[in-house]
């Protein structure tokens, strides 16, 4: 990974210098056949200009019959018409054939970078510690490895285009020097002295790159909002409110939007006056002030029309590159954040996870979330979690029962204390490979679109059909699953919309058995369902018992209920241990949960209508 510290912080020159660096490091090889392309094809169109001078030589003569090269053409050389003719159909020909490969292999070399550049995303922010990637929006994600690396493109783009139009600029100079050096030398100063004169214009161009990216940002923020709590934005009828977000969003970037086509549209108007006087200067100069002759003239004024709309293309390819550029330094700064932030890499030869035959503990554990009110999530918690059992996490909100799973699981690593599995102490180096020991099922599951297969082998590619039964069977959902029209080839529907959502919770369950994990943990599983999907699941669950250790974070009676140890959480800190049965039986916080939870399941006493 090419790093690039302080892009943003450094000059717009430096700024480019980098970008160009990094696509040549990107493209190598590549780029320079890319450059080589577009120097042929640059060469080809100036040497057909330069056969005009013979050719126009040959127009006022009647009988044309051959023709003697200009002066700088070494030695005494003659040529046909019929031969010039064919030698410039010859040229522009062979320019196509240039122009067209060039516009191929600049697409493929293009395309590559982007899709290399945002699997570079994808793989950095997979890498990210767990608790720096749970303070990133998922929205601005999302905008990242979509509308950014577009961007990128659009940037890329503009430098190509930005080369070629030098390297033809070049060419053109050279020709334009064997024609006539002082008007060359007139041409290039003028040009240079336009590109100099609309520098404001660029400058411009970067400030609204960088509001383009906040306001896009700002965009899929509210667009994801909405579409994430779509259910609830109907029913409490905020619709009205989230168009009226995206609609000031939206005349932000409309604003924006045309006020950057007035600035690129002002840069072309200017561009191409200051073309249109330099040509009539020049042309005035070449017959007033120089004499050329007729065809020196009429090719040079051709090559004119030539370079001026070149200078055009200089500006607005740099104005379109200054305001896509910005984006790729956020970029190089994100994948600095996640270098800087990222877990240890797993070795080439990973070690195999720990194996639980005894117990996971957790001895004197801290935790505590960066930028937060500095209060441990987790404090001096001691807590063991037996092997083939199933251990229920209860408590209020905010007691700290998801972030103890995610210690557990190796997410997060403890700042105090240890937590071991059978002795082998659970560090940065060692938690990835537990991870891959674990199965997990969350509160708002998460099904394909595909079928039951596809969905179950989500978690292991190499499953068999046998091995998929057994899973189904584990989870109680192998009788449904056979009764659907095509078994496990049957297809659910967005997130499993033809399901119930017991069926859906049970596909779920299924889905992390086949990966006969050691660990299972179910956070809030059940919490979304009716009560006799949660007791159907909480069996289901409780046939699990000596096969799998299962962690429960758990609400629902039911599912504290099938647990052989229960652990009651407050502020961090453990205050409960013990049975289901003894606990429900004394005066703490599992009492108090089994007596609340059978209050609001009493049926109400029925009474005369009324």
């Amino acid at each position: 990974m090419q790093r690039m510290t302080a892009f943003a912080r450094s000059g717009t020159t430096a700024s480019l210098a980098r970008f160009v660096r990094y696509l040549a490091a990107s493209g190598g090889p590549r780029f320079t056949v890319a450059l080589a392309l577009l120097v042929l094809g640059g060469l080809t169109e100036g040497v057909s200009i330069l056969l005009v001078i013979p050719l126009l030589s040959l127009a006022g003569e009647d009988t044309p019959s051959a023709m003697r090269l200009p002066d700088w053409v070494p030695g005494e050389v003659s040529i046909g018409l019929g031969t010039a003719l064919a030698g410039l159909v010859a040229l522009i020909a062979l320019h196509g054939v240039f122009t067209r490969a060039k516009n191929i292999y600049l697409a493929d070399l293009l395309f590559d970078l982007l899709n290399r550049l945002r699997l570079d995303l994808f793989a950095a922010i997979g890498s990210l510690r767990w608790d720096e990637l749970v303070r990133r929006r998922p929205s601005d994600l999302h905008h990242l490895l979509t509308a950014d690396v577009e961007r990128v493109y659009g940037a890329a783009m503009a430098v190509m285009v930005l080369l070629q139009t030098a390297i033809l600029l070049a060419i053109y100079l050279v020709v334009a020097w064997i024609i006539s050096p002082l008007l060359m030398v007139a041409a290039g100063a003028l040009g240079l002295l336009m590109l100099a004169l609309l520098a404001p214009l660029r400058r411009r161009a970067t400030r609204f790159g960088r509001e383009r990216t906040t306001n896009k940002r700002d965009q899929y923020r509210t667009v994801a909002e909405y579409l994430g709590g779509l259910k609830t934005a109907r029913i409490h009828g905020a619709e009205p409110a989230y168009r009226a977000r995206l609609a000031a969003n939206l005349d932000k970037v409309h604003a924006e939007a045309v006020g950057y086509m007035r600035l690129t549209s002002l840069g072309t108007i200017l561009s191409q006056l200051v073309s249109a006087l330099a040509v009539a200067v020049l042309v005035y100069a070449g017959v007033a002030l120089i004499g050329m002759a007729l065809p020196e003239l009429v090719a040079f004024l051709l090559l004119l029309m030539r370079i001026a709309p070149r200078f055009t293309a200089l500006q607005t390819n740099l104005q379109q590159l200054l305001a896509e550029v910005t984006v790729f330094g956020d970029i190089e700064r994100f994948r600095e954040e996640c270098a800087a932030a990222a877990e240890p890499p797993l070795p080439a030869s990973p070690e195999a996870p720990p194996v639980l035959r005894d117990a996971i503990r957790c001895k004197g554990v801290r935790y505590a979330y960066a930028g937060g009110d500095g209060r441990p999530a987790i404090e001096d918690l001691d807590l063991v979690i037996p092997a083939g059992r199933i251990t229920a996490l209860v408590g209020p909100s905010g007691s700290g029962k998801s972030t103890t799973a995610d210690l557990v699981c190796g997410l997060l690593i403890p700042q105090h204390g240890s937590i071991t599995i059978d002795g082998h102490a659970l560090t940065p180096a060692t938690a990835q490979a537990w991870r891959r020991a674990i199965a997990y099922v969350p509160q708002d599951h998460f099904l394909l679109a595909g079928s039951v297969a596809e969905n179950l082998r989500l978690a292991r590619g190499d499953a068999s059909d046998a091995d998929l039964w057994a899973a189904l069977e584990g989870a109680g959902a192998a009788d449904f699953v056979r009764a659907l029209p095509q078994g496990l080839a049957a297809i659910l529907g967005e997130n499993g919309s033809g399901l119930s959502g017991g069926q859906r919770q049970r596909i779920a369950l299924a889905r992390a058995l086949v990966m006969a994990p050691q660990l299972l943990v179910l956070d809030e599983a059940t919490s979304a369902l009716d009560w006799e999907s949660q007791a159907a699941f909480a069996h289901s669950v409780a046939a699990l018992r000596g096969r799998v250790t299962v962690l429960v974070i758990a609400h629902r009676l039911s599912m504290v209920a099938a647990a052989d140890h229960v652990v009651a959480l407050n502020r961090g800190r453990v205050v409960e241990v013990g049975g289901f049965a003894d606990l429900a039986g004394g005066q703490g916080p599992v009492a108090r949960l089994v007596a609340a939870e059978r209050s609001d399941t009493r049926p109400p006493a029925s009474g005369p209508a009324g």
